[in-house]
């Protein structure tokens, strides 16, 4: 059987039934271990399934974020949008703030806004400290730890026992999706990291620009009603703000 019928005789045994272990691909196809590991890795990159331990799942439909993009891939994405996310954090930041500003390429941009003479900004994302690095007005703390090069954020043991010892005034943790009452991204390390932190703060702020909203991608970290406020763009439709609005006071 060549690739394309084996990968698509897999699809259609996922169809069917929504989970698969591996070892029943292998059995069903007559391939072997290392043929089905290799295909569900090339179909998870073409969006068609996601893998978990010990097999794959179907996709649940197209409000599913299916593929983590880089932080290259993210930079110009929405680009406008997030640069009026950006300048409405700077605005909730003022001078004598003990500030997180967690990993994500909206979060980012806002120091090119902040207008404060001071703030302590710490950070578990090497993209936002090197914004920060050269500029007197800021004490600078970078959290360490296992580095995620996909988005630039330090997250595991090390990181989440720093950020659950300390307290900050505000922090902003951006997402990858948001349905309902579930914040969620794409690596369970990265959300840990960012469940401790919220924890950690006096108020807490979630960021999303509106294309994240009514989208779920991997892990639910956090609960959108435990938070203090969801900072997004003005372009929200209405009908998905009037949704959000009963669940967590909105900025825009």
């Amino acid at each position: 059987m060549i690739k394309e019928e084996r990968q698509k005789a897999l699809l259609d045994l996922l169809d069917k039934k929504k989970f698969l272990k591996v070892s029943e691909i292998t059995e069903k196809i007559n391939v072997t271990e290392m043929t089905v590991r290799r295909d569900l890795k090339e179909l998870e990159q073409q969006g068609k399934l996601i893998r978990v331990h010990g097999g794959a799942k179907a996709v649940k439909g197209s409000d599913l974020t299916l593929l983590e993009l880089s932080h290259i891939e993210k930079k110009n994405i929405h680009l406008s949008e997030k640069e009026e996310v950006a300048r409405t954090i700077a605005n909730q930041i003022e001078t004598g703030d003990t500030v997180f500003l967690g990993p994500g390429t909206t979060i980012e941009l806002v120091y090119d806004y902040l207008t404060c003479d001071f703030a302590k900004v710490i950070t578990n994302s090497i993209h936002v400290f090197d914004k920060f690095k050269n500029d007197s007005r800021f004490e600078l703390v970078l959290i360490g730890g296992s580095y995620r090069s996909k988005t630039g954020a330090f997250v595991g043991t090390i990181a989440n026992d720093t950020v659950a010892s300390i307290q900050v005034h505000k922090a902003f943790i951006g997402v990858n999706g948001i349905l309902d009452n579930f914040v969620t991204n794409s690596n369970e390390d990265e959300g840990v990291t960012q469940r401790t932190i919220l924890q950690s703060a006096h108020t807490k702020y979630i960021i999303a620009d509106h294309f994240k909203l009514d989208k779920q991608d991997f892990y639910k970290f956090y609960s959108l009603s435990d938070a203090d406020y969801l900072i997004t763009d003005q372009t929200i439709p209405e009908e998905i703000y009037e949704k959000y609005e009963k669940i967590i006071q909105i900025i825009n």
